[in-house]
């Protein structure tokens, strides 16, 4: 109240109370005077004072009343004041908390409260502690979408990584190109090498050869060898562990580009290492740190990557011995077909037999040194092995004379071999690898050949048989398929971590829920098409429905038609393509479920989350006092 309005009331009461005073003691001294001896005597004023004392009070009447008056008006105006302070303080108070809601909403959670309003009521704890919730929680929330971002960055990078790998394998240099190149332009960095070890076949010492380097992404020429053990290259090598250096020497390496050179802050050194063996090193280099995960997406990169080069060697060697066993096999095709048209000759004359006799024992020789051979009954009785076939299989002759070819079978095996030798009873020719047995119980894989050797008549005398060695090549189609096997399971584990984020933020979700569900005000939640998604259990309160008569329903159903069509703000929420009034409080009527309209206080607030887009009311009834 200001100060001009307190004084006018002050008068305005003490004037009245003068006025009252002064008709009433007019009256009293009109009455008087009209009293019988005073009419006799005929005296006026002087004489009542003189017979009635008293009158000298009721003279004094108006200055009574108006000192009455004037102390009335001043109790009343300082209730008024008193009133007024509390009026304003409360008001202070509402406007502090929805200034507060407000930022929450807007996501400001480090302002704090006033000074005048930090104390330790039951409101203001409460603020405070819903503050705290909610910034802990937006640090949990950004903390968790951190590392589900550099999980999923990890993920996506080993995915397109095995692809990278299932692509390239037959050519060591590619691979190493494109492996480089796929790190640094995924990895945003500045320059990358890769260095596989070379293991001279003539004994030499083994060193790295740089195979591939990308700089700026572009592809770097370079001619650089690295001895093992020797520098940081050799040193990873050697210890097969991670080397991350941040401090780098200004003469270890520059980074160079069209503008110029610079020596980088970070350089990370990764062994390619697989089943502890080392297939060469990779490294990378940056102007920035490397992230701990990016670390690790490259320690267990390096694994893949070694895994592959293992493959691709495994495959060149392996293209290589095939080509090898073609060219044998055609040679003794030849040397088979030049045998078979000896014998023939040496029917015609004595001296031809003689002489092609001479021919063949040389070409039995050179197959024998060539080839693990031996001859055998139809029924697999051994009748000769060389001296391979006895080397092979670590027998001595006296211990395989007159034994069956199933010795050299494997139990479960033995069928197979019944089926070759029906085959070859028919009088075909059987090519094939097949799994055998040493003396020692070892399993060994041969390339075989099994040819009949046919008499004049046409019968089958005994079966030629030539086969090669092939363990190394099955072991490694074995090494092969058990990687593709691990790397399946890796991808596996990266689903189910993915599956675990999603059960997290459904249970932070819950929580924010059942937060809301204990609020003294009705809140309610609709998405963007204006269907109710959440209904605590103040609004159930308020408008007298249980959830499940509202939950599905559109929004409309909470208000009466005439409000919904002329309310601007309740027109505005109800319309799914409306503007709403968002921030701004509103008094609205609603409709309960008794067809009754109740006023309230409406404020509107609002979440998008990708497409998602949803809206949250704060209702607050009226009727009843919020502090």
């Amino acid at each position: 109240m200001k100060k001009a309005d307190y004084k006018n009331i002050l008068s305005k009461y003490s004037l009245r109370g003068f006025a009252l005073g002064l008709g009433l003691a007019v009256v009293i001294l009109l009455l008087s005077l009209d009293a019988g001896p005073l009419q006799q005597t005929g005296k006026g004023l002087g004489q009542l004072l003189y017979l009635v004392p008293g009158m000298w009070v009721v003279l004094f009447l108006p200055f009574i009343f108006a000192f009455a008056g004037y102390q009335i008006a001043n109790v009343f105006a300082k209730a008024l004041r008193k009133q007024n302070k509390r009026i304003k303080k409360e008001a202070g108070k509402t406007k502090m908390v929805l200034g507060f809601i407000d930022n929450l909403r807007q996501g400001k959670l480090e302002g704090a409260l006033p000074a005048e309003h930090q104390k330790t009521d039951a409101l203001t704890k409460a603020l405070i502690n819903l503050r705290e919730f909610m910034v802990k929680s937006k640090k949990d929330q950004e903390q968790r979408r951190l590392e589900e971002e550099q999980r999923t960055w990890v993920t996506q990078g080993l995915a397109q990584f095995a692809e990278l790998l299932r692509k390239n394998n037959d050519n060591l240099e590619e691979l190493s190109y494109n492996i480089i190149h796929y790190l640094v332009n995924y990895m945003k960095i500045n320059q990358g090498g890769v260095f596989l070890l070379n293991q001279p076949s003539n004994g030499g010492e083994s060193n790295f050869e740089m195979t591939a380097c990308v700089a700026y992404d572009r592809k770097k020429f370079a001619d650089k060898s690295v001895g093992w053990g020797e520098g940081l290259i050799g040193r990873c090598a050697l210890e097969k562990e991670t080397i991350y250096m941040t401090d780098v020497p200004g003469d270890y390496v520059n980074i160079t580009s069209g503008l110029g050179e610079a020596t980088p802050k970070a350089i990370l050194i990764v062994p390619l290492k697989a089943n502890e063996e080392i297939y060469g090193v990779i490294e990378l280099a940056s102007f920035h740190p490397f992230q701990e995960f990016e670390i690790e997406f490259v320690e267990r990169l390096g694994e893949s990557i070694a895994l592959t080069i293992s493959t691709v060697k495994t495959n060149i060697k392996t293209s290589k011995l095939l080509k090898e066993t073609q060219i044998q096999a055609e040679k003794m095709s030849q040397q088979e077909e030049e045998l078979r048209q000896n014998l023939e000759e040496m029917k015609a004359t004595q001296e031809e037999s003689e002489r092609q006799a001479v021919e063949m024992q040389g070409i039995l020789e050179a197959i024998d040194h060539a080839a693990i051979s031996c001859e055998f009954e139809t029924d697999g009785t051994l009748i000769s092995v060389n001296h391979n076939f006895l080397s092979t299989f670590k027998y001595r002759p006296e211990e395989i004379e007159d034994q069956n070819l199933r010795i050299f079978f494997f139990k479960e095996d033995v069928g197979e071999l019944d089926k070759i030798l029906a085959q070859l009873q028919d009088g075909q020719n059987f090519r094939g690898r097949v799994r055998r047995r040493t003396k020692l119980g070892e399993e060994i894989y041969l390339l075989t050949t099994y040819s009949p050797v046919m008499d004049n008549d046409g019968e089958i005398m005994k079966i030629l048989s030539l086969e090669s060695d092939v363990t190394e090549q099955v072991q490694m189609e074995d090494a092969l398929k058990r990687s593709k096997d691990e790397l399946g399971v890796m991808l596996d584990e990266a689903r189910n971590e993915v599956k675990e984020h999603f059960k997290e933020i459904e249970s932070v979700k819950i929580r924010n829920e059942k937060t809301l569900e204990g609020a003294l005000d009705a809140i309610i939640t609709t998405n963007k098409e204006g269907m109710l998604e959440f209904f605590n259990a103040a609004a159930e309160k308020l408008w007298g429905y249980d959830r499940q008569e509202v939950l599905g329903e559109h929004v409309s159903k909470l208000f009466s038609k005439d409000t919904a069509k002329n309310d601007s703000f309740v027109a505005a929420f109800v319309n799914s393509n409306g503007s709403k009034v968002i921030g701004e409080r509103k008094e609205v009527p609603i409709l309960n479920k008794y067809g009754e309209e109740v006023p309230v206080l409406f404020l509107l607030s609002d979440a998008e989350v990708g497409d998602d887009h949803s809206y949250t009311a704060f209702i607050q009834n009226v009727e009843v006092e919020l502090f």
